[in-house]
């Protein structure tokens, strides 16, 4: 496990490091990292340039913007997909399943056409609606296991009240499934924050994102090391401060779980 953890957290580390020289020092087959070296102006530099800014808020919003859309759709269509059997209920949720199989390589001329015809190519808009439609499925899928878990008796009681299916899924069903929800919430903003391939394909200059703004630091001849690594770093920080909050939302939904049951 130690072995693992140092695997993992070692290139953040690194790049971390990276972010702190400048680039003079490490364009050499031994790095100079001496630490009489240490800056933080390629920080200073980054986050007071107009076009890494830009991208910047671009990913926020559609994060932000991709999240809630995926959350309110997505917690309606699973409390009845988790509430109701009908038919073709297991058909749909299978379908879900299998767009996630499918690669996003394979789509993404398509895509890139669809944008084009609708004018909403390199756009947020455009953005915000592929990966909507991306993510959902994965949101969806994940509700449904956590309404499920709530006791029927308690919906039960509440249409007893005189609570309407709208009232009960609001005041009963979304707040027991809090835990579960803030933990899909952050996966799916994760999701759309971090995403590289999709946001290079269909954005050119108006809607980039932070992940496309990074890669750019990648010259054909040379590359800005300290600029690419500090870019990585304020990419990766969010991501990592959202996925330690999953977690602990996760590790509480559970506990609660095994304190109900």
């Amino acid at each position: 496990m130690a072995v693992l953890l140092v695997y993992l957290l070692a290139p953040f580390v690194w790049m971390t490091v990276y972010s702190l020289y400048p680039s003079t020092a490490l364009q050499t087959l031994t790095p100079d990292l001496d630490p009489r070296q240490l800056r933080l102006d390629s920080y200073v530099a980054l986050l007071s340039d107009p076009t890494f800014l830009r991208p910047l808020a671009n990913s926020a919003i559609v994060g932000i913007a991709t999240t809630i859309i995926c959350m309110v759709l997505g917690s309606a269509c699973a409390y009845v997909l988790a509430r109701f059997r009908f038919r073709g209920r297991q058909a749909l949720l299978l379908s879900m399943l299998t767009v996630q199989a499918i690669p996003v390589i394979v789509l993404a001329v398509p895509l890139f056409i669809l944008l084009r015809a609708f004018g909403v190519y390199d756009s947020l808009i455009g953005l915000i609606v592929t990966y909507s439609a991306f993510i959902l499925p994965l949101v969806v899928w994940m509700l449904v296991g956590f309404f499920e878990e709530i006791p029927p008796s308690l919906e039960r009681a509440a249409i007893i009240d005189g609570c309407n299916r709208m009232q009960i899924m609001v005041r009963i069903a979304v707040p027991l499934a809090a835990p579960g929800m803030a933990a899909t919430a952050i996966l799916a903003f994760i999701t759309s924050w971090s995403d590289f391939f999709l946001a290079k394909v269909l954005t050119i200059t108006d809607a980039i994102t932070l992940p496309v703004r990074t890669a750019s630091f990648q010259g054909l001849f040379a590359m800005d090391y300290t600029s690419a690594a500090t870019a990585g770093v304020i990419t990766a920080v969010p991501v990592l401060v959202l996925a330690l909050l999953a977690q602990r939302w996760i590790i509480r939904g559970l506990v609660e779980g095994a304190v109900k049951g």
